[in-house]
């Protein structure tokens, strides 16, 4: 019974329900149509101003049309005109062009060729220099380093004509580089420090002793007679006392007045700084033959027994053994090499081979594309 008043009351609720739902429905669908009819009635006056503004636009559009195709083939005219002269002037440009191409390659080949002058210019005045400078001042570095020189611009030239150039000049290099060095300013520093001892040195004969009394000798003669006849040989011993003779095993040197003592060491100061003036001119026979005589006037005029007087002579024995200007090499063989090879390479030298010209037409219509591209850009 409960299920089924239950059941019962759900069927009315829904069936109320329902008719309110249905109610509801048919005063929307009422309200719906009377708006439907407001909305009809206000969009038919817009309908109709809509197809007339789309009447006028359309005249319009052709009115537009027609006034742009007017104006493009006016443009189109004044382009193909335009065209024309600038395929003109094309041709004039090409022309020229090419000229210039011509001209500028002709250029680039006498500008190569003048740096490569340049460049063998360089090289024959650094050769030159080395063969002045080694045999008129004997400069033996100066000469070396010209030489390197040289060969460093050879080797940036990177022209395989002058290898043979290289290669004598790496021979005159090796040549300059066995030169023995000789010390001149070790030589000039011994031949100052030997101008300053002379005052040291001492003079032969200045330093004369006589001789002492022998007792042999003192004891033959008598201090007195005893007898008449004793007196002829107090006499004779008298008389050979006055007169005394010796043996030496050197002649005796007379000694020098103090004048000439300051003279000779003077004369033999200068000796040494006339050494000195012609080692530094390079000057080898006359720089030995100065030694020599001033080695002469130490054995002669100076005391032999004095052992500063024999260091200075073995000392200049020493310095007049240094071969003080050795034999230098010939080394113009380089700038020979060098002039044969530059005569060559002038015979041998031509302008680069220019490319033929194309024919007139033939870059024409690649240079033509840019107006006919332009022209069709304008127009789109």
């Amino acid at each position: 019974m409960v299920l089924a008043l239950l059941a019962l009351a759900l069927s009315i609720g829904l069936t109320v329900a329902a008719y309110f739902t249905w109610n509801e429905v048919q005063q929307l669908t009422g309200t719906q149509s009377r708006l439907e009819a407001q909305v009809e009635n206000r969009v038919q006056p817009l309908r109709s101003s809509l197809s007339d503004v789309n009447q006028a636009m359309q005249a319009s559009l052709s009115d537009v049309k027609q006034a742009m195709q007017a104006s493009l083939s006016t443009v189109n005219q004044t382009l193909q005109s335009d065209r024309r002269k600038i395929d003109q002037q094309l041709k004039k440009l090409g022309e020229e062009q090419r000229n210039v191409g011509h001209r500028v390659s002709v250029l680039a080949a006498l500008m190569g060729r003048s740096e490569q002058g340049w460049s063998l210019a360089e090289v024959e005045y650094l050769l030159r220099i080395a063969n002045q400078r080694l045999q008129l001042q004997r400069d033996v570095n100066t000469a070396e380093q010209a030489l390197k020189a040289a060969d460093q611009r050879l080797h940036d030239l990177a022209d395989p004509h002058f290898l043979s150039v290289r290669e004598q000049i790496s021979r005159d290099l090796e040549a300059v580089q066995a030169v023995p060095s000789v010390d001149s300013e070790g030589i000039s520093l011994s031949l100052a420090t030997a101008l300053v001892g002379i005052d040291q040195l001492s003079v032969a004969g200045n330093r004369y002793q006589p001789a002492l009394e022998t007792e042999s000798e003192a004891s033959e003669t008598p201090a007195t007679i005893g007898d008449w006849r004793e007196l002829p040989r107090l006499l004779w011993s008298t008389l050979s006392g006055l007169f005394r003779i010796r043996e030496h095993d050197k002649p005796v040197t007379p000694m020098l007045a103090p004048e000439r003592e300051y003279l000779l060491r003077e004369n033999l100061r200068l000796q040494l700084s006339a050494a000195r003036l012609a080692l530094l001119r390079d000057d080898g026979g006359q720089y030995q033959a100065i030694l020599t005589t001033a080695q002469d006037w130490l054995n002669a005029y100076f005391a032999d027994d004095d052992a500063k007087v024999n260091d200075l002579v073995a000392q200049l024995e020493q310095l007049k053994a240094i071969d003080t200007v050795p034999q230098l090499p010939d080394i113009s063989g380089s700038l020979r090499v060098l002039h044969q090879q530059m005569k060559l390479s002038e015979k041998q030298d031509v302008l680069p081979i220019v490319p033929d010209q194309p024919a007139p037409g033939t870059a024409e219509p690649a240079l033509e594309e840019t107006p006919e591209e332009s022209t069709e850009e304008t127009a789109s």
